[in-house]
């Protein structure tokens, strides 16, 4: 039999063609092989040489470095600020103004040494004004209010609307002196060095340190198997020497060529330098972290900075646990995870043993030794808590163009949002008013450190997102955990505009009546059975009765739990949880009827981002606290870039807007008028979670959104302490006070918009022109007939778009419903 030949494809005679041209050309082939791989060689050799030199001139020198600084914003200065506030804020920019007269100040404007095409808007005055005089003029209906801003031009002075200063210095990341600005190093010697401390660190870092030449292949394979099994880069096979020469050469970026390179160099480096040589300068070097407004680097100043003790002071736990820090020391931090820290610890302890360093007895003992941690220390941070946030910010978004590590060491000049005075003012209503709150509560926190109460607050500009301060706990210094950045609690009541929006979203109810401020609700014991009627749910008020058929809006400005819980029902859980993502909440919602009442678990920064979309009439700003980033030499690093969109039509959040403001005129936040004299138009939600363990308040006026939390962190109920009855001074009370959105967080909101917004003309909201004002049957949320009284009919708000159908004028309420099925 015979077969036939399949005809010979173009790709297989192009191989047979090449093979041979190699057969006749082997030679030739050879040599050009040989050449290639030659220049390769040469070239790899001159990278190494060029590399290798700039290593050995960073290992025999120190390091300096202009460390990387935080700005505050450009402020406008326009009238009528107060005299006083334009004078603190000229002393802190280094101003020395003259004073002519006593009606005016005159200053030269500092040149600009700040980003002025990114910072400043295009066509304001300022940005021609650097070196030139400026005259402040004071009088008009306030004596010591800004009246005029003036420029000198030519002799003569020539009035300007506004005036931008010069950002402020708020922060330095890295453990600096602010007046040399240079590194300060804690150099030790080796010999200086209790052997403990670098017996721990190369047990968990590198084991075979001792033994190896630069590298170790047992390390590198086990990495290498371990990344192979889970599909990405778990785990590093870098030693000792490897990782001090990346901290050397200091590189942004990295490669596999970088790497690469990175290996030959510690090889060259353990073949010219003896291993205590190494291992004395990556002591002196290797990052442990931050505390405080210090960048911690080398074991010296850890162990200044972490237990203010000397190297030859600290004990076996406190030398284990700062060598745990090494792998990750935001992850392991003992300040935010003191349990993650301790179980690092007792790990670096077995691996001592398991290198023969010490017993295991020693480990057992070591591991009980108590760690006592010294109290953060700020280098002229006046932001502590917003600087923590702009850092992990710059970690997050730059994490594919500089490691953290070499953040500090960058030399970053970095322009945030922050507005000086308005942080001063949040931190100090903070303190003020959690002081306050202690005293009511007739706690003792200083005795019993449970009983403490701590605070949050967020404040952001809704027109441009930018975050204007951030204050995270009471006092830095007592405690460096950020609520802001580490912490989420139940809401609350707080919630609850997200159920009403995505009513007012869906236009009209089932039935097809619209949803307007006026529509009927029930305010009564009410059950929802659901899961097939194998579970049921009957929610409370926080005052224990019930008012009956109320307006929507009254019941928003009351806090009614089973109108919210209803309403939720109706509208759908699926529903309000695509409203609160679209309005920027990216925690985990549950699925379950009660997320109505704000069982979820959201940051402050969460809740504030959702309130500025609203107040913001639907369009949501990125939140940001940085708005520039350049090099030392001013060459821009990155910038912010608006990214606004308008998440939700105007009508339904304007109707939740006229539905927020009644919590200010007849609701929870009533009390911001006549008890803490915030008088200004506003809009808001009092936030109050099971047993009174948090208390929220949520508000904006037409220029700022704040987010005020209060509560402890142990997450335990707050409830006001009994007076000893044998007390006959004691005051006999009805019922203990108890921690509420509306005496907790509230008076603290009220305290800080006042002084905040001081200066700001009082402005209202503006008129939606997507709502009108309707006459509106109170008992079913038509139309009212021309025949209905005065006390059946009152004026509300509807969307254009949603008006009540029909008309009426009836003479009750439709029948109560006291049970639905899900």
């Amino acid at each position: 039999m015979e077969f036939e030949r399949t005809a010979v494809t173009p790709l297989r005679e192009a191989w047979r063609k090449f093979r041979e041209f190699l057969r006749s050309n082997r030679r030739l082939f050879g040599w050009s092989v040989f050449a290639f791989a030659f220049i390769l060689l040469l070239i790899f050799a001159f990278t190494l040489r060029a590399g290798y030199k700039q290593l050995e001139t960073a290992f025999s020198h120190e390091n300096e470095f202009v460390p990387t600084r935080l700005f505050s914003d450009v402020e406008r200065i326009v009238p009528p600020m107060s005299r006083a506030k334009l004078l603190k804020r000229l002393k802190a920019l280094g101003y020395s103004p003259t004073t002519p007269d006593s009606e005016t100040l005159k200053i030269t404007l500092h040149p600009f040494d700040y980003p002025v095409d990114v910072l400043l808007p295009p066509e304001d005055p300022t940005r021609e004004l650097a070196g030139k005089n400026i005259r402040f003029t004071f009088g008009g209906e306030k004596k010591n209010s800004l009246s005029k801003i003036e420029r000198e031009r030519d002799g003569t002075f020539d009035e300007i609307p506004s005036l931008y200063l010069e950002p402020e210095v708020i922060a330095t990341l890295s453990r600096s002196d602010p007046e040399s600005k240079r590194e300060i190093r804690r150099l030790k010697k080796f010999e200086d060095i209790p052997a403990p401390i670098w017996q721990a660190i190369i047990s968990i870092e590198d084991p075979r340190y001792l033994e190896h030449a630069g590298l170790d292949p047992r390390g590198i394979a086990r990495a290498f198997w371990v990344n192979i099994r889970s599909a990405k880069l778990a785990q590093g096979g870098s030693t000792i020497t490897a990782q001090l020469v990346k901290n050397l050469m200091a590189r942004r970026t990295r490669n596999i060529a970088l790497k690469f390179n990175e290996l030959f160099l510690s090889l060259l480096l353990e073949m010219k330098t003896s291993k205590e040589a190494i291992l004395e300068r990556y002591l002196n070097e290797v990052y442990l972290g931050q505390v405080g407004s210090y960048e911690i680097h080398g074991v010296a100043e850890g162990a200044r900075l972490f237990y203010g003790k000397d190297l030859s002071e600290l004990h076996l736990g406190e030398v284990a646990l700062m060598a745990g820090l090494i792998r990750g020391p935001g992850f392991y931090s003992p300040y935010r995870y003191r349990e993650r820290a301790v179980e690092r610890q007792h790990l670096v302890l077995r691996k001592m043993v398991e290198a023969g360093f010490i017993a295991e007895d020693e480990a057992k003992q070591a591991a009980k030794l108590p760690l006592r941690f010294r109290p953060p220390v700020s280098a002229a941070n006046k932001a502590p808590y917003f600087t923590d946030f702009v850092k992990a910010e710059m970690i997050r978004q730059l994490k594919d163009r500089i490691s953290e590590t070499d953040i500090a060491a960058a030399g970053f000049r970095v322009y945030t949002t922050l507005n000086p005075e308005i942080a001063e003012t949040a931190q100090d209503s903070v303190a003020r008013g959690v002081a306050v709150l202690e005293k009511k509560l007739n706690l003792n926190s200083a005795e019993n450190p449970e009983e403490r109460i701590e605070g949050a607050l967020a404040v952001v500009d809704h027109k441009t997102g930018y975050i204007r301060a951030l204050v995270g706990g009471r006092n830095y210094g007592d405690s460096t955990f950020n609520r802001i950045l580490n912490m989420k609690r139940q809401v609350g009541s707080t919630f609850k505009p997200f159920v009403y929006l995505t009513a007012f979203l869906q236009g009209n109810d089932p039935s097809g009546l619209a949803y307007s401020t006026g529509y009927p609700v029930e305010d009564a014991p009410w059950t929802l059975s659901f899961d097939h009627d194998r579970q049921k749910w009957s929610p409370h008020n926080y005052e224990k009765g019930f008012l009956g058929w109320i307006p929507l809006r009254l019941a928003l400005a009351k806090s009614i739990n089973t109108v919210a819980a209803k309403l939720g029902v109706q509208v759908g859980i699926p529903a309000i949880i695509e409203t609160a993502r679209a309005l920027g909440v990216q925690s985990d919602l549950p699925n379950v009827p009660s997320l109505s009442l704000g069982v979820s678990e959201l940051s402050p920064v969460e809740l504030v981002t959702a309130y500025s979309t609203i107040a913001n009439h639907g369009v949501q700003d990125e939140l940001t606290a940085i708005r520039a980033i350049t090099q030392d030499d001013g060459t821009l690093f990155a910038k912010f870039v608006f990214n606004a969109k308008q998440v939700f039509p105007p009508a339904p959040i304007d109707l939740l807007i006229e539905t927020m403001k009644s919590v200010f005129t007849e609701g929870s936040a009533a009390a911001a008028g006549p008890a803490y004299g915030f008088t200004r138009p506003a809009a808001g939600k009092t936030g109050t979670t099971s047993n009174y363990r948090d208390a929220w308040f949520a508000g904006f006026t037409p220029d700022l959104t704040t987010v005020v939390w209060v509560g402890a962190d142990q997450n335990a109920s707050l409830t006001e302490k009994k007076t000893d009855a044998l007390d006959p001074k004691a005051k006999k009370k009805k019922k203990p006070l108890q921690l509420t959105g509306a005496n907790g967080a509230l008076p603290i909101w009220a305290d800080f918009m006042k002084r905040a917004l001081e200066d700001f003309p009082t402005a209202p909201f503006p008129e939606s022109e997507h709502l009108k004002q309707v006459k509106i049957d109170r008992y079913t949320g038509k139309g009212a007939q021309l025949f209905c009284s005065s006390d059946q009919e009152s004026e509300e708000w509807v969307m254009r778009d949603f008006e009540p159908k029909g008309s009426s004028c009836e003479s009750h309420f439709p029948e109560t419903q006291s049970r639905t099925s899900i």
